[in-house]
This record gives structure tokens, C-alpha cells and sequence, in this order.
């Protein structure tokens, strides 16, 4: 489905979540492809090819009869050297590219879901009790003073194993979906993700905080209420 995938243009994407928030059979649909994927993704890091498996592929290769060249033998490990080079400097970036992407999934989700969160509640001093004891750090949700934005509730989320809170927000009847998760030491910001987003995603890092804000809004919008955030949580 080109929509749980995220394929859709910006127009298309927000048709399709408006229809989805209003039809239970196709919100179902959703909800069963996004945990599909979710399930994909969690065995892809937990299972490996057995050893016997990669002997028997090596095994299948043909070799070459004759001796190779010199030059061969000082293009390899030059070769591989580039190739070492490239996956320490650019791997990190990918899979924190990835994340971002496993939050769009997750945002994704909620927009599908019938129970979008947790707690449902306009008053921040309602939504944020839902995370004590459950989450080794602690955040501030933004006064709405004269803003547009609306809290609707919150809900616990989990990525990379690592627990942390889905705060929802609307704007327009537009959904807007928090992430905070907690930092460790000298980890950057989450990267954007490889492939192209029709949603606006910002991330950010403060407090020792993680932030990720995901939406089909404006980048505007979308910072408008990043700056909210980075007030309320400043040390």
C-alpha cells in the first residue's frame, strides 16, 4: 500500500489520512500493513543467516583457474579499505535515517488507529502523569497560551528498544505526532531518513532529550510548535 509506505505525494497523502480517519475497514487495513512492516523490520535485526548457509553460497562460486594479476591483489584491499571507510562514516547516518522512518510508520499508525492514544485529554497536567514511572527521564509539555495547536492525549512508544512518549497534537485537522526519547552521551540528533518523506519531519536534541516531530503540515507550522517545545524543556 503506497500510502503505508509513505509513497504518496503531500496532496495524496493527506486525502488518504483524512478517508482513513473516517473509515474503519480501510483504518484496519492500515493498522494490519504498518504492523506487517513492524514485524519485518524487528526480525530483520534479530535474525541472521546461519553460518552453514553463507559456506554453502561460497561454496557455489566459481573461482578463478589462474593466478590473479598484481594489480589485483593492491585494488582489494584498497577496495575494501573505501568500502570500510564508507560504512563507518555512513551507516551510523543510515540507521538513524531508518529511525526517523520507523517513527513515520508510527505516526502513520496513529493517524489509522481507533485509539490514536492512551490518555485522551486537552490539559497537559493530564496527559504527562501517563509517563511517570514509565520512563526514565522526564519532559515538559509546552502551554498552549494563544497557540493553535491542540493536545489531544498521549501514549507510550517504544523505538530501537528504547521506551519513550508519543504526545498528539492538531492543528487545522492536521495530526501532529511528539516523539521524545531519552539521549545517551554524545549521540547526535536523528538523522532524515534516506528516501524522500511527504510528510514534515524536524528533529531535534536538548536537555538530553530526543525529539522527533512528525506531521502533514507546513515546515512552518511544524516549527512553530518545535519552538514551543524547546522553550518549555529548556534547563
Amino acid at each position: 500500500m503506497l500510502y503505508a509506505d509513505d509513497e504518496l505525494g503531500p496532496a495524496e497523502q493527506e486525502a488518504v489520512s483524512a478517508h482513513v480517519g473516517g473509515c474503519p475497514e480501510c483504518a484496519a487495513t492500515v493498522t494490519s500493513q504498518m504492523e506487517l512492516k513492524k514485524a519485518v523490520r524487528i526480525a530483520g535485526r534479530r535474525f541472521t543467516a546461519p553460518p552453514a548457509l553463507r559456506a554453502g553460497i561460497l561454496a557455489g562460486m566459481p573461482t578463478a583457474s589462474r593466478r590473479r594479476p598484481l594489480w589485483q591483489w593492491v585494488l582489494v584491499p584498497a577496495t575494501l579499505l573505501v568500502v570500510a571507510a564508507f560504512a563507518f562514516f555512513l551507516l551510523p547516518q543510515r540507521q538513524k535515517g531508518s529511525l526517523v522512518a520507523e517513527l513515520v510508520d508510527q505516526h502513520i499508525t496513529t493517524l489509522a488507529s481507533q485509539n490514536p492514544v492512551d490518555v485522551i485529554s486537552t490539559d497537559r497536567h493530564t496527559v504527562k502523569p501517563l509517563f511517570q514511572g514509565k520512563l526514565p527521564f522526564s519532559f515538559n509539555l509546552p502551554e498552549p497560551g494563544n497557540s493553535q495547536f491542540v493536545l489531544l492525549g498521549g501514549k507510550m512508544a517504544y523505538i530501537d528498544q528504547r521506551p519513550g512518549a508519543e504526545l498528539l497534537y492538531e492543528l487545522r485537522k492536521h495530526r501532529v505526532s511528539v516523539f521524545v526519547f531519552q539521549s545517551y552521551g554524545s549521540e547526535k540528533p536523528l538523522a532524515q531518513p534516506d528516501r524522500q518523506l511527504a510528510f514534515t519531519v524536524e528533529t531535534w536534541k536538548q536537555s538530553g532529550l530526543q525529539f522527533c516531530l512528525v506531521t502533514d503540515l507546513s515546515r512552518d507550522d511544524a516549527r512553530r510548535l518545535v519552538s514551543m517545545f524547546k522553550d518549555a524543556n529548556k534547563s
